[in-house]
């Protein structure tokens, strides 16, 4: 039986028990991976014992370990653990016997299990997810200086990506991030997590007022949800009846909810905090009339894919890899980063047009459908075996397969 490893650097919770638990996308992965394919996994992730609301997923009991590495989960709290860190990424293949290893960028000290692999002659591919020089330009600092130091800091990171890149097989999960660390040497396999008890179909939305419009994300200065507070004001200053409603939790909420108080009509709003039921979550988007992603960079957008998936039509910003799944009146609506007036002529046309969100929605669910985590996994499978000679279904002589 073959084994993979992976270093995510995401975090998992370890009970009184011994269970792990981790969030909702990577628990999934893990799930759809037993489902689908024989290999055992071995995650390397840093592991508390502190319950956490966002690390509520069970990691499957069969066919996967944890490889316990000193609790993190910002730069800044990896940087304060570098020692322990990077200790236990130079023992892990020591520890574990891998036929191929996954790493992802940005990830706190992956190039050190990177080297490694090259010294014990290890197949390994990075998977790239995001763009942190394009994050911590559009992301305030305390100062000019400050902002200067984290970019640069970003930036030689992103030289070492991309030199690693012209060594290693890469994937990545947007047609920008592909082109940015080496089109033509690096692949584009878009990610998801959805299944198909994500998908709810139906072929219209906003019949009934007040319209509800739905965020669902990260509460970080990134993801702009200022702009669509105002896009809301705007849209109740000249009399229509809407309602936002705000899913998820981060450092900007208690700012995000005073301007919401101080702008939008009383009980015309609600920030619903972090949900870590699925069936709430579920819930949300299928009560929801227009989704809104207002970010200023993303890496891909799931929520965007979430979203389509329960058909509802889809107005966001043309930045990162949004563009991938949101074509421009085919599958969804998109607008300039940070623009609240084109935000709110976006949903106003989607609340009066019945026609285009019909054909939103449809074009929505198409795209869904192409991008479930099943989909994403198979990929990722055929990428190991066409790029690195590693047949991650073969099971071995001795083993036995069900």
């Amino acid at each position: 039986m073959k084994r993979l490893g992976i270093y995510y650097a995401t975090a998992c919770y370890k009970d009184a028990s011994g269970r792990y638990y981790t969030s909702n996308g990577l628990g999934r992965y893990l799930q759809e991976m037993n489902r689908l394919f024989p290999f055992e996994v071995v995650l390397a992730a840093p592991v508390t014992g502190h319950p956490l609301p966002h690390l509520g997923y069970p990691l499957p009991a069969a066919r996967v370990r944890v490889y316990e590495l000193a609790y993190f989960e910002t730069f800044r709290g990896a940087v304060k653990v570098r020692g322990q860190l990077t200790r236990r990424l130079h023992a892990f293949l020591d520890m574990h016997s891998v036929d191929v290893l996954w790493l992802r960028y940005p990830g706190a000290y992956a190039p050190v299990l990177w080297r490694e692999c090259l010294r014990y002659g290890v197949p390994c591919f990075f998977e790239i997810v995001g763009d942190p020089v394009t994050l911590l330009k559009n992301s305030p600092a305390r100062s000019p200086l400050v902002r200067r130091l984290q970019v640069m800091v970003a930036e030689w990171h992103e030289k070492e990506m991309q030199r690693i890149a012209h060594r290693t097989p890469c994937i990545a999960i947007s047609q920008s991030l592909m082109e940015k660390f080496g089109e033509g040497r690096v692949h584009q396999i878009a990610v998801s997590t959805l299944t198909q008890e994500d998908f709810f179909f139906r072929e219209d939305t906003s019949l009934t007022q007040p319209v509800r419009v739905l965020f669902v994300g990260a509460l970080r200065h990134e993801k702009s949800v200022d702009t669509l507070i105002e896009a809301v004001r705007l849209l109740q200053q000249e009399g229509t009846a809407v309602h936002m409603d705000i899913v998820g939790d981060g450092d900007q909420r208690a700012y995000l909810e005073r301007v919401a108080s101080q702008s939008l009509q009383a009980y015309t709003y609600c920030f619903h905090g972090f949900q870590t039921d699925p069936a709430a979550i579920h819930r949300f988007y299928v009560q929801a009339d227009i989704f809104v992603l207002c970010s200023v960079s993303e890496g891909l957008g799931r929520v965007v894919l979430e979203a389509m998936a329960r058909g509802v039509p889809v107005v966001a910003t043309a930045v990162g890899g949004i563009p991938d799944l949101v074509r421009h009146e085919e599958t969804g609506l998109l607008v300039p980063p940070r623009d609240p007036v084109a935000l709110a002529t976006s949903i106003r046309r989607l609340m009066q047009d019945g026609a285009l969100r019909r054909k939103l929605i449809a074009g929505g669910y198409a795209v869904a459908q192409e991008h479930t985590a099943a989909h994403f996994l198979q990929q990722v499978v055929a990428f190991v075996w066409e790029n690195l000679g590693v047949d991650l279904t073969d099971c071995g002589e001795t083993a036995r397969c069900g």
